[in-house]
């Protein structure tokens, strides 16, 4: 039998999908007629005037007073060595596999609160625990100490006795960025190296030279040219990572990075989005590093438009999309921990014997 492992070693560069969903819902046209007059003028607020005092760190907290959608989710609070998290379990799911969560906000903003009810249905779609990370953000501390608070977390399951080939490590937009860099440096440091990488609309390319002539710069329905040219400014005074052999001004960007070491990647982005570009390249040097991505591109959906899947069916088809590829590559490994927890009842078994 040939392993999962080598299975997706061994894959064609013909076996990299692409798919677009062409079909959209009445729900996503009011969605992004809403942002566009909501989210985008206020983006458009904050970059005519970014030195205001923008009450971003307190946007989780207000979504933590909202009514809540009744779930049945087990939810967890845990303590990581510097910021909190959640252990998060749909009724009855899986043991044996599990995902790490990184939650977008341009690394500035949303929480556990902002992305519960995502992490709950990526639960239920992949049938494993979720592990979100509340995670250190900018300007109070710097995207390293993100990328540190994710590792917290892999070092977290590992103490589960969940193995790499167990887990998935997943984020959106500025989480998606972090599920990259998070999973390199954990393969590159030997702590793990999971299964897989799913991301939705991940901003993978800090220069926004790409994004800026795409035709999508004018048509995003959230965010505008003027501020994507401010956020890369943001994030050129911040101390983001650098990867080696690079200037230490420049900021790291995952699509710079050797890729040839990760596992299979699964992308779903919006195909109206300002980081679409950072989608498809991302995807096509992960092609060029002989690494499987499949590559999901939605028509007239806003950026990171699963966050919505509350009243976004497109948002629920892609989350369960992501379940069946978190289910998939992490087969191998559920098969193991089933086989050890077996032997270990087994064993158990023979020392009550033997003691009796």
């Amino acid at each position: 039998m040939v392993a999962a492992t080598d299975l997706y070693e061994s894959l064609p560069r013909e076996a990299i999908e692409r798919r677009i969903h062409h079909r959209h819902s009445p729900q996503s046209i009011a969605v992004s007629w809403a942002s566009r007059l909501i989210v985008k003028n206020a983006v458009r607020a904050w970059t005519m005037q970014p030195n205001l005092h923008w009450p971003l760190e307190y946007v989780d907290g207000l979504a933590g007073l909202l009514p809540r959608f009744r779930s049945s989710a087990q939810i967890e609070p845990v303590r990581l060595e510097h910021c909190t998290a959640e252990w998060v379990r749909a009724p009855g799911a899986c043991l044996g596999r599990a995902i790490l969560y990184l939650h977008g906000g341009a690394f500035l903003t949303c929480g556990l609160n902002t992305h519960r009810s995502l992490v709950t249905r990526l639960s239920k779609a992949a049938d494993a625990g979720v592990l979100t990370v509340g995670y250190r953000k900018l300007p109070s501390h710097q995207i390293a100490d993100a990328i540190d608070d994710a590792m917290s977390g892999l070092r977290w399951l590992q103490q589960r006795g969940y193995d790499g080939d167990q887990i998935v490590v997943a984020g959106d937009s500025a989480g998606g960025y972090l599920a990259f860099m998070t999973t390199l440096a954990a393969i590159r440091s030997r702590v793990e190296k999971p299964a897989g990488i799913a991301t939705i609309s991940p901003f993978t390319e800090a220069d926004p030279a790409r994004k800026l002539k795409h035709r999508n710069a004018r048509r995003c329905s959230m965010f505008t040219r003027g501020s994507l040219s401010m956020f890369a400014r943001y994030l050129g005074e911040a101390h983001l990572p650098a990867s080696r052999g690079s200037s230490p001004a420049r900021v790291a960007s995952p699509v710079d990075a050797d890729l040839s070491s990760l596992p299979p990647v699964t992308i779903h982005a919006s195909s109206d989005e300002l980081l679409l570009p950072d989608a498809e390249l991302m995807a096509e040097r992960l092609d060029a590093a002989g690494i499987r991505c499949d590559l999901h591109l939605w028509d007239g959906q806003i950026h990171d438009f699963p966050l919505a899947a509350d009243v976004l069916p497109e948002g629920r088809r892609a989350i369960r999309y992501i379940g069946d590829f978190v289910k998939e590559v992490t087969a191998r490994g559920e098969t193991l921990s089933l086989r050890k927890r077996k032997a270990w009842g087994r064993n158990r078994v023979r020392v009550i014997a033997t003691a009796g």
